[in-house]
């Protein structure tokens, strides 16, 4: 046997490791839970999202393309391919750019810089980069179908929605210019959200408790096993497996009516 041979827990040694330190466990446990609640609450931002969906259709209009009333099997698979195609061009610079023209007439630029960097140009005409913006929106298909999901979460739950509907109002002219094919049609209007969609306080609290309690037990099990110090009998026979116990001292000083050893 190696004179550095770790000593191996099975798992009932662990258990009752673990049991024997539970009160650890609970308090730090705790004490995560407490620390995620503070910070989901009191540190991180809280953020608000809306969306807006828009309908492809593969005709220019909804009459050129419903035909005698009944929908083409082609013309939907034809316009879930443009429903990829009009999210790249969605994300191009063009209509940001319109969007943030509307934001500064909607919004004073105090408000707005809050959110974003609001730079000026050499005629002193305010700007809000593109990219600032574009990185508050995701752009996708909705279950690899024709409608076009546009969704926005930023700090504010009104811009979220203007933003929404700015980009919704922006995008037919720009696709069916762009394209020359294709149509897009708004389905409802993005609504401002009532309440924040980020941070999840109580999912953050529950992980900070879990983290709390795991940490516990890691350091609890890593200390036992570093405890080189012989506490039982038992001890003995798991650290030195080969070498035989002729005998046990008592220890009188634990035993009531013992006498000390002289």
């Amino acid at each position: 046997m190696e004179n550095n041979q770790e000593m191996e827990l099975n798992l009932a040694d662990l258990f009752y490791l673990l049991l024997s330190r539970l009160h650890y466990i609970v308090l730090l446990g705790a004490l995560g839970f407490l620390l995620g609640f503070a910070i989901a609450k009191f540190v991180l931002p809280v953020k608000y999202t809306s969306d807006v969906s828009l309908y492809v259709n593969n005709a220019m209009t909804l009459e050129q393309q419903m035909g005698n009333g009944v929908a083409n099997g082609s013309d939907i698979n034809a316009a879930k391919l443009l429903a990829s195609t009009y999210i790249v061009i969605l994300k191009n610079d063009e209509v940001y750019e319109e969007v943030s023209k509307r934001l500064l007439e909607e919004y004073h630029e105090e408000d707005l810089e809050k959110m974003f960097t609001v730079s000026h140009t050499e005629q002193g005409e305010a700007y809000i980069a593109p990219g600032s913006i574009r990185s508050l929106v995701n752009i996708t298909t909705v279950d690899n179908t024709e409608v076009i999901k546009i969704t926005c979460t930023s700090l504010n739950a009104q811009i979220s929605a203007d933003i929404c509907t700015y980009i919704a109002d922006v995008a037919p002219s720009v696709l069916i210019r762009t394209t020359k094919a294709g149509s897009v049609e708004p389905i409802g209007h993005a609504k401002v959200a009532k309440k924040p969609s980020s941070p999840n306080v109580s999912r953050i609290a529950i992980i900070g408790g879990l983290l709390g309690a795991v940490l516990a037990a890691g350091v609890i099990i890593i200390a036992d096993m570093l405890d080189t110090r012989i506490k039982i009998a038992d001890d003995i026979k798991k650290k030195f497996p080969d070498i035989a116990i002729l005998a046990e001292i008592p220890d009188l000083y634990e035993n009531k009516g013992g006498t000390k050893y002289e």
